[in-house]
């Protein structure tokens, strides 16, 4: 039996095809750029770009003519019910964990198959180390939060993340599962001596009532040599705990 034509939204998909090319740019695009990455004119893609940048969902540099996303996907995001309980939870806990260990500490979530800073608290210290929020960064051994995302999932879709850590990491899915292994046998992210880390972290998984992680809370070390084993077991006790609460917030399981 063949399959009815699905009805078809042209403009939406425009503007769409848009907004993920911009999504996926380390830096602004022109309308020539742009018009080639979509695979259009650039006359075409000219009136969507004026109501985009009208409605505030891309922002145009006057001195280069070049395009860039705003916050504002971002900041529709987190009014979503599940995001905004998420942060309500989280906030109070991260400042308390912040102010405990004289750290920074973000919350990430998963983004396809990249992931993103939802949150960030900072110290009153004068020197730290933090992300910025809205940041999306791939998923590889290099990232904490990374690991820890992709260990705390359902079985199908770990073994998926697994392959996306393999691939930007080079290596093979059955090494990348093993990490993950390690990961979720410890509870979290402790260590930091597979190779791949570029920036030391302590990262714990925030999970849901299915058991699997909703989000990471990651605290990067100012540190990159090896820290005492008491300020890091201080560290990390701190970090389980406020995981623990948050994941009972939330009614999630510890």
């Amino acid at each position: 039996m063949t399959e009815k034509p699905q009805p078809g939204a042209p403009a939406l998909e425009k503007g769409l095809d848009l907004l993920e090319s911009l999504a996926g740019a380390s830096r602004g695009l022109s309308q020539k750029q742009l018009a080639e990455r979509v695979g259009r004119s650039v006359s075409e893609i000219f009136r969507m770009l004026v109501a985009l940048e009208r409605r505030g969902y891309v922002a145009r540099d006057p001195a280069t003519g070049e395009y860039t996303l705003t916050l504002k996907l971002f900041r529709i995001a987190s009014q979503f019910p599940p995001t905004e309980r998420l942060l309500k939870a989280a906030l109070p806990v991260m400042e308390q964990l912040a102010s405990r260990v004289q750290l920074s500490c973000h919350l990430t979530v998963l983004h396809g198959e990249q992931f993103m800073v939802i949150a960030r608290i900072e110290p009153e210290w004068l020197m730290g180390w933090s992300v910025k929020v809205g940041a999306v960064f791939p998923l590889t051994q290099q990232y904490a939060s990374a690991k820890v995302l992709a260990a705390f999932q359902l079985e199908g879709r770990r073994e998926e993340l697994a392959q996306v850590i393999a691939t930007n990491d080079r290596i093979s899915p059955k090494k990348a599962l093993a990490a993950l292994d390690r990961i979720s046998a410890e509870g979290g992210n402790f260590s930091n001596d597979d190779g791949y880390t570029r920036i030391l972290a302590y990262s714990c998984p925030i999970i849901e009532a299915s058991g699997r992680a909703v989000a990471a809370m990651t605290v990067p070390l100012v540190k990159q040599e090896q820290i005492p084993a008491a300020e890091a077991s201080t560290i990390a006790a701190e970090l389980r705990s406020a995981a623990r609460i948050v994941s009972e917030k939330i009614g999630g399981v510890a």
